[in-house]
Order: structure tokens, then sequence, then C-alpha cells
């Protein structure tokens, strides 16, 4: 059985840098897949709702062998709930001001609501939901995440687009809600002038792994590495109204892969975090344990802060990219 958490590879000196405010370098977010079609004839966005999926915590297991099982727990600590919300609206702002700068127009709040309003769309009860940190069962090998969804104060989370598709494990349910929450914003739209964006950018905090050494079993172990990044699974929801808002053309915009930073931004504190739904398990001495503990991955909270804002402004700028080749050329 191996355990074993690592720091980014530029962080053989993390634990020096603590006190000290480091410059992340920049981030360039590209997209798997764009065509003109899902922006052109309207020059002005709607933006009805901001997500920022906060990853928080994460859990690798392995299970070779009734007698070589392995799992690590990290959860990161010293960001509270106030922080993400004012990093997401500061993300919601920066778009706007970017798509301004642009010369293109976004729609005023209070438009954007009325389209939700008219549409009969959910949001987030408080704005943010937590998914993910509970217990469950691992055949072979299994890494798990829980995150922290958080809308932008003046753009809230809309439920039918919340969540990235691969963390729900309800991909194909999750993709036809959104299409008929957008179908029904078609006419809204129209009458507005204007494409709509949903953005749900993810972000992460580890590279988490785990491995049972082959088909029949062998030494189980599970690790990863400390590292900030974007994750690819952050779609940019989009909705074309077109023909009078009878119809539109739906579609969405992901990077075509992690965005990494090499910037150290935390350090590791093994066995510093409780965790508190992680269900029972056996230990070394085939003890059964109802609760276990994993690593503390205790932020720089300035350090991590502007890797946050790094992140949202190059996927902004990766969106107001792709909506100014298709209408402005």
């Amino acid at each position: 059985m191996h355990r074993r958490l690592f720091l980014s590879a530029a962080a053989a000196s993390a634990l020096a840098f603590a006190a000290r405010p480091a410059l992340a370098e920049p981030m360039t977010v590209k997209w798997a897949y764009t065509h003109n079609g899902m922006f052109k004839g309207h020059r002005r966005v709607a933006i009805p709702a901001y997500h920022i999926n906060f990853i928080v915590w994460q859990q690798a297991t392995a299970a070779a062998s009734i007698g070589a099982r392995s799992r690590l727990a990290i959860l990161l600590t010293g960001v509270d709930i106030p922080t993400l919300r004012k990093l997401t609206d500061e993300a919601y702002t920066d778009l706007k001001a970017q798509f301004t700068a642009a010369g293109i127009g976004v729609v005023p709040e209070t438009d954007a609501r009325a389209m939700v309003a008219a549409a009969g769309m959910e949001r987030l009860p408080g704005n943010m939901v937590t998914v993910g940190g509970g217990p469950g069962i691992t055949i072979g090998k299994s890494v798990r995440r829980g995150f922290v969804t958080i809308g932008a104060t003046d753009a809230p989370a809309l439920t039918a687009y919340r969540l990235p598709e691969s963390q729900t494990g309800l991909g194909a349910m999750a993709a036809a809600t959104q299409l008929n929450a957008g179908a029904r914003m078609y006419k809204s739209a129209w009458d507005l002038d204007a494409n709509i964006l949903v953005p749900s950018l993810t972000l992460d905090f580890a590279a988490m792994e785990a491995s049972t050494g082959g088909m029949f079993g062998g030494v189980a172990s599970a690790g990863g590495s400390i590292r900030f990044r974007i994750d690819m699974d952050s779609p940019t929801w989009t909705l074309n109204p077109a023909s009078g808002g009878r119809f539109g053309t739906p579609g969405g915009l992901r990077p075509v892969r992690d965005v990494v930073s090499q910037t150290p931004f935390a350090t590791v504190e093994e066995g510093g975090a409780g965790v508190r739904s992680m269900g029972t398990w056996v230990d070394e001495n085939y003890q059964t344990v109802a609760r276990a503990r994993g690593d503390a991955v205790v932020v720089n909270l300035p350090v991590w802060e502007s890797l946050v804002r790094d992140a949202f402004r190059a996927y902004n700028a990766a969106i107001v990219g792709a909506v100014a080749k298709a209408v402005i050329g």
C-alpha cells in the first residue's frame, strides 16, 4: 500500500514561499471546437448566469486485493466562502469589461434576469451548491472530487447549467435539461438581439491518481501532485436565437485540454484535514475505522487568488475571442 502526495514540479521551494506573494504565469485557453453559427447575426450577448466550480476535495482509492488497498484524501484549506463569492463576482465583471473593450454589447442584468424569469428557470438557492465529498464504493480504482459551485451576484447560478457534466455522472440528462432550458429562452434572446452565454469555469488544485498494479492485483497506490489548473471540463453553454425566436442554434465551448500552472501556491499538512463523511475503511491492521483523515492543502491566499484571477481572465478572453471572430471578423 502506497499513499503519497507531491507538490508541483516547481515547488521544491514551496515551503519557503508561504509568506511571499508570487507572480503567476499567463494562461491560455483554447477551445476544442467552435463555429461561426454559434454567434453570427447578433452583436450583443446576454449572460444570465456565470458559475465557477471550485474543486475543494479529492480522494484517490485503489483496491488491488483484500490485503492491498490504499486511499488518499486531500482537502483545500485556507479559503472561505466569502472569498469564493468575491472572486466569482470579479470574474463576471471582467467578462463584461472584456466584451465592452471588444466592441460587443452586453445585455443589462435586468433584462437577463427577466429572460430567466420568463423561461421559468430555477436559480440555485443561496446562489451556491456543494457537491461530492461523501462515501462511495470503489471496485479497482477511482478518483472522486467534491466542489463548491458559486454564481455571480449579478448573474446568479442556474440549476440547469450549474455543474460540469463529468462531475454529475448524469451527462446525458444534464445536456437534455440544458437544451430544454435554452429552448425556453429563444424568444427573449431574439427580442434582445443577443446571443446567450452561460460560463461554467472549473478550477482544480491537484491531480490525483490511483493504481492497482495490474489486472490480477498487486501493489495498490494512491497519490497525486498539487498544481493549480483550469479543468478542461469548463463549458460555456451558448444559444444563438434565429427566425423570430422560434428556434436557434444551441452549442457550447469547452477547453481542448487542462490549462496547468506551475506556480506553487500551497503547502501540504499530512493528516491535517478531517474528512467527515468518507464512510468506513479497513486500515492496515484490518481494523474498521469510521472516520478517516486526509492531508490539508493549505493555500497561500494572495498567490492562490492571483492564480484564480489569471484563470478567469484567460477563460473570459477565450470566450470573447470566439464571439468576436464570428460577429466582427
